[in-house]
């Protein structure tokens, strides 16, 4: 349609009439900011991950993520100064209210309706940070706290209705939660044992249903005895970042194609959405000549994982043991690949006969020979929610038999 040029109309063609002289700009392209449309994942692994982390604990697992280079991650609390404490950039905190800025107090049911009341709030901040490229979330929580053990069913609703929302199938199957057990310590407060007795049970009743995969129990009671050296200062971060450290380790191997055996990214996702508890572990290999070292590596591998114990190995769905060598050790040691593979079959054997994915990866950089085991779809560790459960026992907050 014409338009008026100082009350005239004005067709396109009558343009070329006006003499509007050429700009010298117009050779130049403009320097324009990117359009942000999402935050970049710096992990480089096999899946995008978005992180959760609700509460104190929650919090500071979720950090340790990101200062691996998972930036999608996202900290809601009630307690503003704990937010304030965490190093995350100020767009990727959440503040949601329980009428005060004190927190929750390890008031389950407040936490829980203070996240509830800010649903629509959490579900726009993960549009904002995790964006449409995201393969999987995880919901990071004590399981012993207000915020994080009352919120974390919550949040992992939200998270499902996001895969739904930017169009991604089997939300169930994408969203994951690790959870801290407290130390007996901790337990000696009946508010505290009831808590986590009562959020671990209802976490692994709906894993093994499978409402959500994987669950990983980090068990702070099991770490505090095995490493009694660790001073304060160090505990938490130590903590932290052995299991964040120890999943990108997976995360980022399954990129990786080997001369020998590849764990590739279908191998891991078959063990990321088993139904049921998952664990982890590393180790370093004594004496590979022999060959059984690899084999009692691996077993020690799984005594010494900083994860939850009391899990019955032969129910697991799926599993994948990676071991990395060094070059002069693939060229040299006679024998080695009967140790491996000696190895894999012991972990068939420890898992109930479940499928296991292998891997074998040479590394010029190390001189040693360290496993990586991961194992998934296990039932409910009995024996630890058990060992929850004496604190009640021995309290006046008894909580059924």
């Amino acid at each position: 349609m014409p338009w008026t040029h100082e009350g005239k109309y004005v067709t396109r063609s009558s343009l070329m009439d006006l003499n509007i002289p050429e700009l010298d700009i117009e050779d130049f392209e403009p320097k324009l900011d990117a359009v942000k449309d999402e935050i970049t994942d710096d992990a480089s692994g096999a899946m995008v991950y978005g992180l959760i982390g609700t509460g104190q604990g929650g919090g500071r697992i979720a950090k340790a993520f990101y200062d691996l280079g998972y930036n999608k991650t996202v900290a809601v609390n009630t307690a503003k100064a704990d937010l304030a404490l965490l190093e995350l950039p100020d767009n990727h905190k959440l503040h949601v209210d329980t009428f005060t800025d004190q927190g929750a107090g390890k008031d389950q049911e407040r936490g829980r309706l203070a996240v509830e009341g800010k649903s629509q709030e959490i579900f726009n901040k993960l549009r904002e940070i995790f964006g449409e490229k995201i393969d999987r979330i995880l919901v990071c929580a004590g399981t012993a706290g207000g915020t994080g053990g009352g919120s974390v069913t919550t949040l992992v609703n939200i998270a499902k209705k996001y895969f739904t929302y930017v169009g991604k199938e089997d939300a169930q199957n994408r969203v994951g939660v690790i959870a801290s057990l407290p130390t007996d310590g901790e337990c000696a407060s009946p508010t505290v044992a009831k808590n986590a007795y009562t959020r671990v049970s209802d976490l692994c009743n709906r894993a093994e249903k499978g409402e959500f995969a994987p669950l990983i129990l980090v068990d702070n009671q099991k770490i505090k005895k095995l490493y009694p050296s660790l001073t304060v200062k160090k505990f938490w971060p130590t903590l932290n970042n052995t299991i964040a450290g120890l999943f990108h380790v997976f995360n980022a191997i399954a990129t990786q194609n080997s001369n020998y055996t590849t764990f590739d990214p279908a191998d891991y996702d078959s063990i990321m959405k088993a139904k049921g508890c998952m664990i982890m572990g590393v180790t370093s290999v004594k004496n590979f000549e022999e060959e059984t070292a690899l084999s009692l590596a691996l077993k020690q591998n799984l005594e010494k994982t900083l994860l939850a114990e009391g899990f019955d190995l032969r129910t697991a769905k799926g599993a994948a043991s990676i071991v990395v060598g060094g070059t002069t050790l693939f060229e040299e040691v006679e024998g080695l690949m009967d140790s491996i593979e000696y190895g894999f079959d012991t972990l068939g054997t420890l898992t109930g006969g479940a499928t296991v994915h292998r891997g074998i990866y040479e590394d010029s950089t190390k001189e040693n020979l360290v496993v990586y085991t991961i194992i998934g779809g296990l039932s409910s560790p009995k024996k630890r929610i058990e060992g929850l459960k004496k604190f009640l026992k021995s309290s006046d907050d008894v909580y059924g038999e």
